[in-house]
């Protein structure tokens, strides 16, 4: 069951020693856990699976942890739902075709930018850096998962979607992941609503609802984001929030969009964007790419 898997990741990431704890359980599954550490900053990636169709679950956040304070934090919901939808996968998903990639941080410290209504949580290393190691360059199709509660625009209490990011222009998901959301939720879907600004890189000055979307200047692959809300405002420094059952759908969700992409299920329309292209041109947002 997903949600004894979810409580087991949230069990580790409070421990002493995440990264130990969370290596001996990968192992268990047969998990090849790759690490990467940067200064403070500790990165992790698996790949489960073979096919010709892969997909990331990128798990967004700048640390699982603050200093002086206990306990994990809000920003930590990135991870939180990665590594669960990642050690789900091996369980019972990895006989299906196509390669599952899970990347995320397991920092136990990070550092503030200045927003509103909240500071910003990022990795220690800086944004940047982060997101050219975190996005796979290999990913054909990316689902971006961010804590996004402090903000005043997207106030929900269950996780909301974005509509997809590709080369720039914002294309209208599909009906089935849309059909894949109800069924997980038993609600309406939940949108952000997205502003310019959310398309652009964290230095330009322009608000920016969470770091959800960044992968996409960071890759040619389409990206669905997957924010984690709230209610009402909540710091990503801030502890005793998370929601149990927020995470748990969120995960679930992230499992079931990739069985659907990995069964041969568009992500958007080719001839949407193509008509697009064909009256607008290149979007300007493409002059923003890092990759």
């Amino acid at each position: 069951m997903i949600l004894k898997t979810l409580m087991e990741v949230i069990e580790i990431l409070e421990s002493k020693n995440p990264f130990s704890y969370l290596e001996e359980e990968c192992k268990k599954y047969g998990i090849e856990l790759q690490e990467k550490k940067i200064g403070d900053v500790t990165f992790v990636k698996a790949k489960i699976g073979k096919g010709k169709r892969k997909a990331e679950i990128l798990g967004r956040l700048g640390a699982i942890r603050v200093s002086n304070h206990y306990g994990i934090v809000s920003d930590a919901d990135g991870a939180i739902i990665s590594l669960t939808s990642m050690i789900e996968w091996a369980k019972n998903y990895s006989e299906i075709e196509g390669e599952a990639i899970f990347s995320t941080n397991i920092s136990l410290d990070a550092k503030l930018i200045p927003h509103k209504p909240f500071n910003f949580m990022v990795p220690l290393v800086g944004l940047d850096d982060a997101l050219r190691l975190e996005v796979d360059k290999e990913a054909q199709f990316l689902i971006s998962v961010d804590s996004t509660k402090g903000n005043r625009i997207a106030k929900y209490n269950d996780f909301a979607i974005s509509h997809i990011i590709k080369d720039g222009y914002i294309l209208k998901i599909p009906d089935e992941i849309i059909d894949i959301y109800e069924k997980v939720t038993e609600h309406e879907p939940y949108f952000v609503a997205l502003t310019s600004g959310d398309l652009t890189p964290m230095e330009i000055n322009a608000y920016h609802i969470s770091t959800f979307l960044s992968p996409w200047l960071y890759t040619e692959s389409p990206i669905l984001g997957l924010a984690t809300v709230s209610k009402y405002p909540i710091p990503g420094y801030e502890t005793g929030v998370q929601n149990v059952t927020m995470l748990e759908r969120a995960s679930r969700f992230s499992i079931e969009v990739l069985k659907y992409y990995f069964s041969g299920g568009d992500i958007y329309s080719e001839e949407e964007l193509s008509s697009l292209k064909n009256v607008l041109g290149e979007s300007q947002f493409m002059k923003l790419k890092k990759n």
